[in-house]
């Protein structure tokens, strides 16, 4: 039987991103899902996380890309227009990409209780059909979300720990 090939609309991205030098690391529950080992492990998301790097001119190229791909970008509920860019940038305001079928990405400029440098630094390098994609360490995802406090984080955190519970319990038998 012929394998099915399928597109991914995220690695698309990120290998644009590579080829581009745009500075990245995936993170939140986008992050966390690529350390499953196995489709149970993984965590429905609205949206995928990129978290890049705060500047001007990496805000600029990755808007860029997203342009070229007919997304439509949105920060603080409005369109971005180029003359916006210094202050979402200085602000750290999250850009929200959508393409036409639906597909949302999150460019986010800030995250809870880590600098960029510091997410991005011990960041593990995951090889997705070819396209190497650098992911924060698991430990910074979890503790970041703990760190934001939102309610939809502490529930996943409880459900986290219990899947992990239940991973160390079928290892031992």
């Amino acid at each position: 039987m012929k394998r099915k090939q399928f597109f991914d609309p995220y690695v698309e991205i990120l290998d644009k991103f590579n080829r581009r030098g745009i500075v990245y690391v995936i993170i939140g529950m986008s992050g966390i899902n690529y350390y499953a080992a196995k489709t149970q492990e993984i965590f429905a998301t609205q949206d995928f996380d990129i978290f890049i790097k705060p500047t001007i001119d990496n805000v600029k190229k990755a808007i860029s890309i997203f342009e070229k791909l007919d997304y439509s970008l949105m920060a603080n509920e409005k369109k971005i227009e180029k003359s916006l860019i210094k202050k979402i940038v200085r602000e750290k305001k999250t850009i929200l990409a959508t393409d036409p079928y639906g597909i949302a990405i999150e460019l986010i400029l800030t995250v809870s209780g880590y600098s960029f440098s510091q997410m991005r630094v011990d960041a593990t390098i995951f090889n997705i059909k070819g396209v190497p994609v650098r992911v924060a360490k698991l430990s910074k995802l979890l503790m970041s979300k703990k760190v934001a406090g939102r309610e939809k984080d502490k529930l996943f955190l409880r459900r986290y720990e219990i899947l992990l519970k239940e991973k160390v319990k079928n290892n031992k038998g």
